[in-house]
């Protein structure tokens, strides 16, 4: 499914977030929107999600322009966002009882994708049982499930620690590729975003203005700094980030707010 904003300015009040702001996203690209903290960018992914109607301008995906929300569509925040009192079976078997399947049916198919993100055994456990890990894994379960056709994903491992999360985005390429989903995430994570994505998006404070488009240009992912050190050197310069050593530090040290 591919995502056009045209035109789009979008503010909260007397706080304009987004001016004017125009991108495109192919079917099947993953994209990266890195850029300061309050610059816009969980904005647009909520309103890709149809969370949010945006203030002018036209917003499609799929050809389509979007009114609203749509499981075709659909978020992933950072927090789990699981319900306390549901096992994680339960959890993820609730966005296909809401699409209309029957429970006995949405249970087979929760089993299936809690297996694919590594939780068997976990199916009957509580959120409050597991891990944070955990929990994450059954918020991306619960997102494939619903079979969404785009997939927006809001720092979904930021609270997680660096051997987890490194777990997890491999889970998750997995799954995107197996998938073939369009895909839209927001990172704080330099390094995350040149390993999971193929195209990095560089926002400006807001109102968000994207200050560089950037092809990564790979066909599998790769953990070694040495290949993407250019690219690494160049979205730091542009948020304004000094670094002496781009192949020794790590993005994780610095603060863009």
């Amino acid at each position: 499914m591919n995502l056009s904003f045209r035109h789009i300015s979008k503010s909260f009040g007397q706080l304009s977030v987004l001016e004017n702001l125009s991108l495109e996203v192919a079917a099947g690209e993953f994209v990266a929107l890195v850029g300061p903290s309050g610059s816009g960018k969980s904005t647009i992914l909520h309103l890709a999600a149809g969370l949010e109607p945006s203030s002018s301008g036209l917003i499609e995906a799929g050809g389509s322009k979007i009114t609203g929300a749509s499981p075709e569509r659909t978020l992933v925040f950072q927090e789990h966002a699981l319900y306390p009192w549901l096992t994680l079976e339960r959890n993820v078997a609730l966005a296909r009882e809401f699409q209309g399947l029957k429970r006995k049916e949405a249970l087979k198919e929760a089993q299936h994708w809690l297996s694919q993100v590594q939780l068997d055994g976990f199916e009957h456990y509580y959120p409050h049982q597991v891990s944070g890990g955990m929990r994450q894994r059954a918020a991306l379960a619960r997102a494939f499930i619903a079979r969404p056709k785009l997939l927006l994903l809001d720092e979904p491992f930021g609270a997680l620690d660096a051997l987890t999360r490194m777990a997890l985005q491999d889970v998750l390429l997995q799954l995107i590729e197996a998938q073939k989903l369009t895909v839209m995430l927001v990172t704080h994570d330099v390094d995350e975003a040149l390993y999971l994505t193929s195209r990095i998006l560089v926002f400006s404070q807001r109102p968000a203005q994207c200050l560089a488009d950037i092809e990564i240009g790979k066909n599998h992912a790769e953990r070694d700094p040495a290949v993407y050190a250019e690219e690494r050197q160049e979205i730091l310069s542009l948020l304004g980030i000094r670094q002496t050593n781009p192949l020794q530090q790590n993005s994780k040290e610095f603060s863009y707010a």
